[in-house]
């Protein structure tokens, strides 16, 4: 067997281990991941070890762990014309990823 046929063998073997290795994506257990095939969703997988279709498939993750938002002091007028400053600070959970990632474009200014 001559020596270029050994080089593009063992370049071929490599191109196909970096494929398959960038291709395993870990899910740490407080996220959820949207599968997306070719630009479309597909499915929406939970927390551990998950291979991927090579460059077809990408995901996208959300986190499920329960968030902080601090909304900004805003000035509201009552019933009887008095000005009071409201402050507060919003506790979400997400509980359905679909919903946050296509249905709203900025979750966080959403909730706020």
């Amino acid at each position: 067997m001559p020596v270029w046929c050994i080089v593009v063998l063992i370049i071929a073997v490599v191109f196909i281990l970096i494929v398959i290795l960038s291709n395993l994506k870990i899910i740490r257990p407080w996220q959820k991941a949207l599968v997306e095939r070719l630009g479309r969703y597909q499915r929406t997988i939970g927390p551990g070890l998950k291979i991927l279709a090579p460059f077809i498939e990408i995901i996208k993750r959300v986190d499920m762990r329960e968030q902080v938002v601090d909304v900004p002091p805003q000035e509201v007028i009552t019933e009887d014309n008095v000005v009071v400053t409201v402050d507060a600070v919003i506790y979400y959970e997400v509980t359905d990823p679909v919903k946050v990632v296509y249905n709203v474009q900025d979750f966080r200014l959403a909730v706020i």
